[in-house]
């Protein structure tokens, strides 16, 4: 079964930023936590086409933004 997904990614990126900034979590220690660099959480952060998918699920998983 195929399935149509549609994601507002401007808000899921405003979200994922307003939780980092509400939990006094710089950028750098971000990217320790999701096991990602800390210029992907900034590429993440403004919102750059040449992030992988499978970063962006862990900076969002980290920050509580993804489903189990």
């Amino acid at each position: 079964m195929e399935r149509s997904v549609r994601l507002n990614w401007d808000l899921l990126v405003k979200e994922a930023i307003r939780r980092r900034k509400e939990r006094k979590i710089s950028q750098r220690r971000l990217g320790t936590i999701a096991e990602v660099s800390q210029p992907t959480v900034s590429r993440f952060e403004r919102q750059e086409q040449d992030i992988q998918l499978s970063s962006a699920i862990k900076i969002l998983d980290v920050l509580g933004l993804v489903e189990k």
